[in-house]
């Protein structure tokens, strides 16, 4: 998306809007790309729909989720807030305080207004992302920030599918080998905190949230095995998350680029360095 675009088009106030819109650029984004959109359909939960419908609503998704992290505001951030509900609201919250939990998201689900609705929600969480007070790239001090508002009974979100750190393996989604590295697991087994997974889902009326609590660390277990664990469980959330119904499935440049390597034989692999 061009910088002119951004600067020419009006910022949405309401979902209603922005969702109006992709529907109606939906057929005239190029991403994803269609040998992507293959991989994707191959694997997809929703067998109802024929790939026609299932495709333009994949691209509306994208499209949606480019409108809200490019074009949103505060006042549409306040009423995807509402639209969540009360009771999914005080269900999240009651669950991930009622211990220090290192909250997983990735790059993808409408990342971005995932992640400042997270913000919004607990103000006082570390919030690890490109950029802002935890920024990725600055490494050591963001994991050390997470450690300790973990060990003072805090929350931390981070999405582990990120580009920053140093690689220490892969995981398997759809067939496609991710990179990744120690930091999350780290910060789960070294503080022996809870985990779950955060994903903002979008429903027929607009936004509702959903956790699912992951692995903690097992008595005498060592950092090997319940990383073995943490991975699988978050290959696990990824796969659910990428061959979920097509409403749910923008398609991020990181899983785009992802997945296009593993068609061409390759793993991306371009990572930056953190300090």
């Amino acid at each position: 998306m061009m910088l002119t675009e951004v600067s020419e088009r009006k910022r949405f106030v309401t979902v209603a809007d922005a969702l109006e819109d992709a529907r109606k650029r939906a057929n005239e984004i190029s991403d994803p790309p269609r040998r992507v959109l293959d991989v994707l359909y191959a694997n997809t939960r929703c067998t109802s729909m024929f790939r026609g419908e299932w495709e333009r609503e994949v691209r509306i998704a994208t499209a949606l989720d480019k409108n809200l992290t490019h074009f949103g505001s505060v006042p549409l951030l306040r009423q995807v807030g509402k639209q969540i509900g009360e009771a999914a609201r005080v269900a999240v919250v009651q669950q991930l305080t009622s211990a220090p939990t290192l909250v997983l998201g990735y790059h993808g689900g409408f990342g971005f207004t995932r992640r400042k609705l997270f913000a919004r929600l607990f103000p006082e969480a570390v919030v690890i992302g490109a950029t802002g007070k935890y920024a990725a790239n600055d490494g050591a001090f963001a994991l050390f920030a997470a450690r300790e508002a973990l060990l003072e009974g805090g929350l931390v979100l981070i999405a582990p599918d990120g580009r920053f750190g140093k690689e220490s393996g892969t995981i398997t989604v759809l067939g496609a080998q991710l990179p990744v590295t120690d930091g999350a697991p780290f910060l789960a087994y070294a503080t022996n905190c809870n985990v779950a997974w955060f994903a903002l889902i979008r429903t027929g009326d607009g936004f509702t949230l959903e956790t699912v609590a992951g692995p903690r660390r097992e008595h005498g277990e060592t950092f090997a095995d319940f990383r073995e664990r943490f991975y699988r469980f978050y290959a696990d959330r990824l796969e659910a998350s990428l061959t979920t119904d097509p409403y749910n499935l923008p398609v991020s440049k990181n899983w785009k680029w992802t997945l296009t390597a593993m068609l061409e034989g390759k793993v991306y692999r371009v990572r930056r360095a953190s300090q």
